[in-house]
Order: structure tokens, then sequence, then C-alpha cells
């Protein structure tokens, strides 16, 4: 691979629970990941973040995500912006699996804010648990 950039091959029927792939594609400044979630299944906690937000895109299946204790469905090709402060979590409520991009964006200085998540600000509540259906 020529030095700039970086090319990775992932079809979204390889898509496994969550693929991380800032750190493999050499990014600096963006994080981003694809989220399989089963039917029924999703987060186990809801997290907000300190300065990162996050966009959200549904690209295959039906999803559902909680914004601040309020669940919005998630059709494929639904685009969602949450700013840092929102509690969130993603998960599937139907009887199909889903697959969804993740990314999330913050100044580039100190990148990577460190864990193995999109950039390692995020803020956990692990006593909200989310309660997923399969509709």
């Amino acid at each position: 691979m020529a030095a700039g950039y970086a090319r990775k091959f992932m079809p979204l029927s390889k898509v496994k629970e969550k693929e991380f792939l800032s750190r493999p594609m050499g990014c600096k400044g963006v994080g981003f990941s694809f989220v399989r979630c089963k039917p029924g299944q999703g987060a186990t906690y809801v997290h907000r973040h300190k300065v990162q937000e996050e966009v959200f895109i549904a690209l295959k299946g039906d999803g559902t995500i909680i914004l601040d204790g309020k669940r919005i469905k998630m059709p494929e090709g639904t685009v969602v912006r949450v700013g840092p402060k929102v509690w969130r979590a993603l998960g599937n409520d139907s009887m199909k699996d889903v697959v969804v991009m993740v990314l999330g964006a913050v100044p580039p200085k100190g990148f990577p804010l460190g864990g193995r998540t999109l950039l390692g600000d995020g803020i956990p509540n692990r006593n909200k648990v989310p309660r997923w259906k399969k509709a």
C-alpha cells in the first residue's frame, strides 16, 4: 500500500459483533467501526462522550438506537448524528441481523485517546441496561 492511504475489504456478510477499523486503517483523527446486532441484542449499557460526536448509519436491516431514554427506529439507510453529551445505546429490536457503521471524530491532538473504542473518550453508565426485543 502506498503511503497516504489504506484499503481494506469488509463485506457486510463478514462483519462480526464489532469491527473497530480506525487503527488497522492508520487513521489519525477519525474513528469508525461496523457493528452487527443479532435479533433482540445490542449494547449492554448506555454511554456518552466527553467531546466526541458520533454518526450512526444503518447499512443492513432495521436497527434501534436509544437516545437519552427515547427509542428511535433506524431502518436501513437511516443516518443519525449524536452529540457528545447524549446518552446512547445501539441495538436490534427486529427479527433480522442489523449492521450499522459508527463514525466519530474529535480534534486530532492526542489521537487516539486510548481504549479499544472509536476514540476512547466514552463515559459508560452500566446501571442503565437497555432491554432489546425481537419485533
